[in-house]
């Protein structure tokens, strides 16, 4: 009976040729999955994406301390490990409905001025993948607050995904401040 010796250099060798060979299929993947990514996640029943990078992590809601004196559509407190951030609503803030939380409720967590926020949505679809070619203005004068961070959407299987800008919902003025009015 023969026995194999792995050498740890020959192996390192090997899964740097497999790596290589992965790396270089994925780019075939890429243009056959579409050339603009985000995270999908709804509201009620509207469908929203978001670029990836305006994301950092999508987590399962945690305990909850509520801040007296805020609007209702700041939840309260969380700690992500070992930050407190405040989580938001984001159905409540956009349409003056509030969330059911649900098991399927999640929390975006975003950069936003100073620190960051989380946004309490109805439910995370993950990554889609859609093609530039395939986007639309959005157009109409339709008063929801949603359409206000919202200027393109992609439609893919019947189903319109808006497209969610996190960089205009942090700088507007009305977000930043939570305090009753």
């Amino acid at each position: 009976m023969s026995k194999n010796i792995i050498k740890p250099f020959e192996l390192l060798l090997e899964y740097e040729k497999r790596s290589v060979t992965h790396a270089l299929g994925s780019t075939n993947e890429e243009s056959e999955l579409g050339d603009w990514s985000g995270i999908g996640f709804k509201i009620g029943e509207i469908y929203l994406v978001s670029q990836v990078d305006e994301v950092n992590e999508v987590v399962i809601l945690p305990e909850l301390v509520r801040i007296p004196g805020i609007d209702s559509w700041v939840l309260g407190l969380v700690n992500i490990r070992s930050n407190l951030i405040p989580a938001i609503d984001l159905r409540a803030y956009l349409t003056n409905e509030p969330s059911k939380l649900t098991k399927h409720s999640r929390m975006l967590v975003i950069n936003q001025p100073g620190g960051q926020a989380g946004l309490v949505v109805d439910e995370v679809f993950g990554q889609r993948h859609f093609k530039q070619s395939e986007s639309h203005d959005v157009e109409g004068d339709d008063d929801s607050r949603v359409y206000k961070y919202c200027d393109k959407f992609f439609s893919h299987d019947d189903v319109s995904w808006m497209v969610f800008e996190m960089g205009q919902l942090v700088q507007d003025s009305n977000f930043q401040n939570a305090s009753i009015k």
